[in-house]
């Protein structure tokens, strides 16, 4: 069943039509990727899906009853709101269902026939939408996402409105994917995330229950959590199941078949045409009449388009350098005599290719900057190669000057370039006839990084630094950046969130930890998560020994411990004497609402079970170490004991 159906939907800013007749539709629990080049339309789509935007022509319809979710860019939060606060706000709906659920249970311990069967399929229902929702664990699950896509613990009770951009938009992903909706629109999640949030991420759309349409440039997700592909060109879609991969293969094999369909057409349009005017007036005017009457009728099939550009990358001129490029020693970075990493040792020679990996904020970008001579570092040893001589690329484009326009970047630079070179050598980039005069102040951020790509270009470096290269880039201009850095014959250094264009890449990783230290390691991006798993692993296994002996002295202190509550209960218990089975199975204990009574003894089972949780709990090395947490665990293992104490005796006096 179709949860969305987008029909000919049109949209035009100005002279461009950004829409030209695209439609879509979305089936319960999809996954479809959009994909498109930059200013193709993908985000106005959503827009107007949302129905944030609203479209010259065309229709969007939303399933009866059907929840939409879509993260804006620019997330609003009312003065006072906390983090936790503003993500719980994701839970509203199944805050509603639950008390429509609770009421109903209040109502069938209060009628009986056919009103009881009533109010019984009402409860199956909702229950059952409160299955979709995930709205029984639905309150553990807040801090799940929260921790998954890297919100620190200490952001979590911080009025929202002080967060940083990106921790901002971490925020309000989190809202939307705590809530659960039958629809989950999302415009480049992945921007504010760092590698472990993007994996945690992918991991968690490929199990969610919702239909989701994202617009993304992460080829790796658009492969693990995509089924579908749908890409906007010219203002309209087209549909491709499968991942992306698939989509490129059956892109060139759709564009193969029209392509040659359409010329063997026009040969064919071709040849009548010419045997039309060669013999119209002739002895063989009556055939040429009859062909010309069969050629009006033909439909013509327009020829296929094929969008190859992309951007043309290439050195003006690549210097040689030494062997060694540089060594860091020891090397202390930050800000104000403060350091966000230290004792770092790193190395990067002639040809090496080094990702740069880790956690947001960690200070990633502050010692690239160290090692590209950008600032200074704190302390520690920097030593340079002969002839090192750095190539830098900066994700905010921080350097142009919003002043300027796109040409006059090139001529102020670089004025021994002439008026046809620059214009060539702009075009590489795909800045045409007026683009060249576009003031760079009003680009988007795609187009800024490619006018500082141009200038990076005229530069003649041993080695390249560079800063989230691929931010802001379509899919065919990441693809371009990665033909030309695996042709560069200098070192190169990157600091990347895209994992296939590190593990493209790189032969060597640089791990940043949000502990302040750093270590090299050879291989690319995979090599590195499966060295981190097999650490775990073995670090899982060093302590399985410790475990072992300190688990049974936290059990006997466990039980200990709850012994006199546990006496207590089991006292309530024996007051009403042993349960007897339940009424629906033959039990001796008659009961005037049958589903009532079963609903008691379902109850006190969960409270068993959460009670025997709780002791397992108690019983772990990083609970029973904690003070806080094991005090937290106390406490609701009181609630949990009570409560049952409660419940037993209302099941030993039920009439």
């Amino acid at each position: 069943m179709a949860i969305l159906i987008v029909s000919d939907l049109k949209r035009q800013f100005g002279a461009k039509e950004v829409l030209a007749g695209a439609s879509l539709q979305v089936e319960r629990g999809d996954k479809i990727g959009i994909v498109g080049r930059n200013g193709e339309g993908k985000t106005t789509l959503l827009r107007h899906v949302e129905g944030e935007e609203k479209p010259d022509s065309g229709k969007v319809q939303i399933a009866k009853g059907a929840r939409m979710a879509y993260v804006r860019q620019s997330p609003s939060f009312a003065p006072g709101e906390t983090v936790r606060a503003y993500v719980e706000t994701g839970l509203d709906a199944v805050h509603e269902l639950q008390a429509e659920l609770a009421h109903l249970e209040q109502l069938m311990c209060e009628v009986e026939g056919d009103k009881l069967d009533s109010i019984l399929h009402q409860h199956g229902e909702k229950s059952e939408r409160m299955e979709f929702l995930g709205g029984w664990d639905a309150d553990h699950r807040i801090e799940s996402v929260m921790h998954g896509i890297g919100l620190d613990p200490a952001l979590w009770d911080r009025e929202a409105r002080t967060l940083s951009g990106g921790e901002k938009s971490r925020t309000a992903l989190a809202r939307e994917l705590v809530s659960a909706p039958d629809l989950l629109l999302l415009d480049e999640p992945t921007n504010h995330l760092d590698l472990e949030g993007i994996e945690w991420l992918e991991a968690y759309l490929k199990d969610l229950k919702s239909a989701v349409v994202i617009v993304s440039h992460d080829r790796r997700l658009l492969n693990r959590a995509v089924t579908k592909i749908v890409e906007l060109e010219h203002g309209k879609t087209n549909s491709y199941p499968g991942n992306y991969s698939k989509y490129l293969a059956l892109k060139e094999e759709r564009f193969e078949v029209a392509f040659r369909e359409w010329k063997q057409q026009s040969e064919h349009i071709r040849k009548e045409e010419n045997f039309i005017k060669k013999h119209m007036g002739s002895q063989r005017t009556a055939e040429a009449k009859g062909r010309q009457k069969k050629l009006s009728h033909i439909v013509r099939v327009s020829q296929p388009h094929h969008d190859v550009r992309r951007p043309r990358l290439k050195l003006k001129q690549v210097a040689r350098g030494g062997e060694m490029v540089f060594e860091g020693l020891q090397l202390d970075v930050g800000y104000d005599g403060v350091p966000l990493l230290s004792g770092v040792d790193v190395r990067l020679g002639r040809g090496d290719r080094l990702g740069i990996v880790g956690p947001n904020g960690a200070g990633k970008t502050t010692l690239l900057k160290v090692l590209a001579s950008m600032m200074e570092p704190l302390g520690g040893e920097l030593r340079f190669g002969h002839k090192a001589i750095v190539g830098y690329y900066d994700q905010n484009t921080s350097h142009l000057d919003d002043a300027e326009s796109v040409y006059e970047h090139v001529r102020i630079r670089y004025p021994q370039m002439t008026h046809l070179e620059i214009r060539s050598h702009l075009a590489q980039f795909l800045f045409r006839g007026s683009e060249v005069d576009a003031v760079v102040g009003q680009l988007s951020g795609g187009e800024r990084a490619r006018v500082a790509l141009a200038l990076l270009m005229l530069e003649s470096p041993s080695w390249l630094a560079m800063d989230e290269p691929t931010n802001h880039l379509d899919l065919a201009a990441r693809t371009a950046i990665e033909e030309f850095l695996a042709s560069f014959p200098g070192a190169i250094i990157t600091i990347s969130h895209d994992r296939e264009f590190l593990d493209a890449l790189c032969n060597q990783v640089l791990e940043v930890r949000s502990d302040g230290t750093a270590r090299q390691l050879p291989g690319n991006y995979t090599d590195w998560r499966n060295v981190l798993a097999e650490e775990r692993d073995a670090e899982g296994s060093a302590k399985q020994e410790q475990r072992d002996r300190e688990k049974q002295v936290a059990r006997k202190a466990a039980e200990k411990q709850a012994a006199p509550k546990k006496s207590k209960a089991n006292k309530s218990s024996k007051a009403g004497g042993a349960k007897p089975a339940k009424a629906s199975s033959g039990g001796s204990k008659r009961v005037r609402n049958p589903w009532a009574f079963e609903k008691l003894e379902a109850d006190i089972e969960a409270l068993e079970t959460e009670r025997d949780r709780l002791l397992a709990e108690m019983q772990k090395e990083e609970n029973y170490k904690d003070a806080s947490r094991m005090t937290d665990l106390q406490y609701r293992q009181a609630e949990v004991e009570r409560d049952l104490e409660e419940k037993n005796e209302t099941w030993a006096n039920w009439e």
